[in-house]
């Protein structure tokens, strides 16, 4: 009896014991499923601290860059090319010398009429003794490459500005000669080998490279045109005015914007029309020369009665690449802030888009200065 009664208590004491191991185990499961909830949120408590704090290092930047004193300028000496006294860039440059001066702090900008412009006028840099010039695209393109003029590469620019003007290769030809030939278009002519006289400026000239480069996009020389019974003649304006008047030449190509007086003159005094080049002869232009797209809106000459879209290579302000960042970021960002007071001023300055003044057809693939991309990064016009 008693070992029974022994029995029954072991027996209890173990369910007792099993009990509590079950009541144990619940907990410590319990205990472990809290572990890592306690733990994601302890880190993403850290997390949360450490983008306070970079954000509040952020903020802390911002504002000592805020409360950074600017840049002085007044001792820095610019010296700026520009064309002949009183032609119109030189004008132009001694505005933005005045700009730069007032607004930007400049001690002084030194305007000196050196530039042989056009095709020449990126050698100004070599010597570095030029700080600032307006360069046609282009032709600044082409001087790296493999140099103008019969000169040697050069180098020693950069861009900062690109599209201050709108000047293209506006050209017109005698009715006479599309009527005797049954033809409507400059491809036409060279596919025919027709026998085009050609009437332009000076050899070494943006006006001249015009022509020679039509014969080099059709893959004809100048002996093979005068085969043909063509001829190129170089000479001034008013001389070409009066040879298509007197019928010596059938085609004329200028590179010239819309307010042409000359060729005003010749649409009121010549039965021509004013022709529009075929897309892909623009776009070798473009691509290849370093060219961009110029629209000559319609109604700009007597009988045109379209919008042209020409290749030209208008004016653009470069700098010596090695000025240094903050000088160039300075110029670029008080010229762009006083742009329509300059345009007010002068108002052959109204294509320069400070939005789009950067674009690589506007700078004819040529480079970009740091301190200007900074400046135009900053403001949103380069993503």
């Amino acid at each position: 009896m008693k070992l029974r009664k022994l029995a029954a208590l072991g027996t209890c004491a173990a369910m007792v014991l099993s009990l509590a191991a079950c009541g144990g185990s619940s907990t410590a499961t319990t205990t472990a499923a809290a572990a890592p909830a306690e733990t994601t949120a302890a880190a993403a408590a850290e997390t949360t601290a450490a983008a306070a704090e970079t954000t509040a290092a952020a903020a802390e930047t911002t504002a000592a860059a805020a409360e950074a004193p600017a840049a002085d300028f007044s001792g820095t000496t610019l010296v700026f090319a520009s064309d002949a006294v009183g032609s119109g860039s030189y004008n132009q440059i001694v505005e933005m010398s005045k700009v730069l001066e007032n607004e930007g702090g400049f001690g002084l900008v030194d305007v000196q009429p050196i530039s042989p412009g056009g095709m020449g006028a990126p050698y100004l840099f070599a010597d570095g003794a030029v700080d600032l010039a307006f360069l046609n695209a282009a032709p600044a393109k082409w001087a790296t490459e493999e140099g103008t003029l019969d000169k040697g590469p050069t180098s020693g620019y950069s861009a900062i500005a690109g599209g201050l003007s709108a000047v293209c290769y506006i050209n017109c030809i005698s009715n006479k000669f599309l009527s005797d030939h049954g033809v409507s278009t400059i491809e036409e002519i060279f596919e025919k080998k027709l026998p085009l006289r050609i009437g332009c400026s000076a050899v070494g000239s943006m006006d001249a490279e015009g022509a020679y480069l039509l014969l080099d996009y059709f893959g004809v020389t100048q002996e093979d045109l005068e085969s043909w019974g063509g001829s190129i003649t170089n000479q001034s304006g008013s001389e070409n005015e009066a040879a298509l008047q007197d019928g010596k030449i059938d085609f004329y190509i200028d590179h010239t914007s819309s307010s042409s007086s000359t060729m005003a003159e010749i649409a009121t005094t010549c039965d021509v029309t004013f022709l529009q080049w075929g897309d892909d002869l623009i776009d070798w232009f473009v691509n290849e020369k370093g060219f961009q797209r110029v629209p000559v809106p319609a109604g700009s000459f007597k009988g045109q009665d379209n919008e042209l879209i020409l290749p030209g290579s208008p004016d653009s302000l470069f700098c010596r690449s090695d000025l240094d960042e903050e000088t160039v970021y300075q110029i670029t960002k008080v010229l762009s802030e006083n742009r329509d007071a300059l345009v007010g001023i002068y108002s052959s300055l109204s294509p320069w888009d400070v939005e789009t003044c950067m674009d690589a057809e506007k700078l004819g693939g040529n480079a970009l200065h740091p301190g200007a991309e900074r400046y135009y990064k900053e403001m949103g016009y380069i993503k």
